[in-house]
């Protein structure tokens, strides 16, 4: 039986990942409720501190808050789906994720959103026509 906090925060997220949108429904592998700023770097488990993710973003992610944005070089934050609108940071061109913004950018790259493998499932879901996913308002 799942933690009720974790239903809690899949209900909240709309059984999606928050970070690269995908369904729950269309990615093999479970879905984590993760710290968005972990632990580690002082974050709670409040609800307001916890996302909805997918094994490969959750993966990728692990306690990084920040990277280097890949345009400038310069530090930059993650996304943060509890005060960020993913629509202004990030969209879809077919399978491939482009970005919008330096948080856009260096999510895209620390999370891996583009990597090969990511690519060729999302191809394929977009020919099965289930992907992209419609992006939060």
């Amino acid at each position: 039986m799942a933690h009720p906090r974790h239903e809690f925060v899949r209900a909240r997220a709309g059984a999606v990942c928050e970070y690269c949108r995908l369904p729950e429904a269309l990615y093999p592998g479970p879905y984590t409720t993760e710290h968005i700023i972990a632990r580690q770097h002082g974050g709670s488990d409040r609800d307001d501190n916890l996302a909805y993710a997918c094994g490969h973003c959750n993966l990728h992610k692990g306690p990084n808050i920040a990277g280097l944005d890949p345009a400038t070089g310069l530090l930059t934050r993650l996304f943060n789906p509890r005060v960020d609108v993913w629509n202004d940071h990030s969209e879809w061109s077919g399978h491939i994720l482009t970005s919008r913004t330096p948080v856009g950018r260096t999510t895209g790259v620390v999370l891996a959103m583009n990597d090969a493998m990511a690519r060729v499932v999302r191809a394929a879901l977009l020919a099965e026509g289930v992907f992209p996913p419609i992006p939060p308002a």
